[in-house]
């Protein structure tokens, strides 16, 4: 086993074990794009270590700096974001996890960071708010699903955006994109999205929007997809299921 922080774009061009354990995930179609986006950022918006074994990446830990992390939040600087955490499953129950989180923070506690904040979910499967508990992160109050973990300040200021994501009349149906190519699961459906709209043309409007401080402050979003300004594929995602919400969006539109 072999823990190491990335530092150049070859190592980030092996990004994602999460897409490439078998049986390969759908998504993975997504990973290409992904790994563009994660080597372009390196040392910007995005940190990472990577757990190798034999020679192949197994496990990861990616997080950035609270003064450059994509976040819908205003955070004090001085803490670390932990965005997503994986080993892949043949490779569980070997402690692997914890040896990468223990890397993780004695390296935050060597460069003195505040803390480590996460948004957590209620999904099993991936970033549980019960493995992150049992780790001593607490909930923020009045933040759903956010967690800290204090290293050398016990709290930290944290205050969540407001959405500002509107309609804005360029067609029946508009999709907005912004960023959502960090995770191949988001990656992956814009593919899908860009196929669709070129296929429905004028009718559906794509827009794309790069993640950083610019959309932030514009839409008060890191990530998402929004269709007709509303939230859409919070997890994986067909091409058929993305095809067939779009086409319903158009027969609500009168524009089928």
């Amino acid at each position: 086993m072999r823990i190491f922080r990335l530092r150049d774009p070859e190592e980030a061009a092996r990004a994602y074990p999460c897409a490439t354990e078998a049986p390969r995930p759908f998504w993975a179609e997504g990973l290409e794009l992904s790994r563009e986006w994660f080597t372009e950022n390196l040392g910007k918006q995005v940190e990472g270590f990577h757990l190798e074994e034999g020679g192949e990446v197994v496990g990861h830990i990616y997080w950035a700096p609270s003064e450059r992390a994509l976040v819908p939040y205003r955070t004090e600087p001085g803490a670390a974001w932990l965005y997503c955490e994986w080993v892949q499953r043949g490779h569980r129950g070997r402690g692997y996890m914890r040896a990468l989180f223990s890397a993780f923070l004695e390296h935050l506690k060597a460069e003195g960071y505040k803390g480590v904040l996460v948004g957590t979910t209620d999904y099993e499967g991936y970033m549980h708010h019960s493995h992150f508990t049992k780790r001593g992160f607490r909930t923020i109050k009045g933040a759903e699903g956010l967690m800290y973990l204090p290293l050398r300040q016990a709290s930290i200021k944290v205050e969540p955006l407001t959405a500002k994501v509107k309609r804005e009349g360029t067609a029946p149906v508009e999709v907005l994109v912004i960023g959502s190519l960090f995770c191949p699961v988001g990656a992956a459906a814009v593919l899908y999205l860009r196929e669709a709209a070129a296929e429905f043309g004028d009718r559906v409007a794509l827009k794309e929007v790069s993640a950083g401080p610019e959309a932030l402050s514009r839409y008060g979003v890191a990530d998402g997809i929004f269709i007709n300004g509303e939230p859409r594929f919070f997890g994986p995602v067909t091409e058929a299921q993305v095809r067939a919400l779009i086409a319903e969006e158009l027969k609500r539109a009168g524009a089928a």
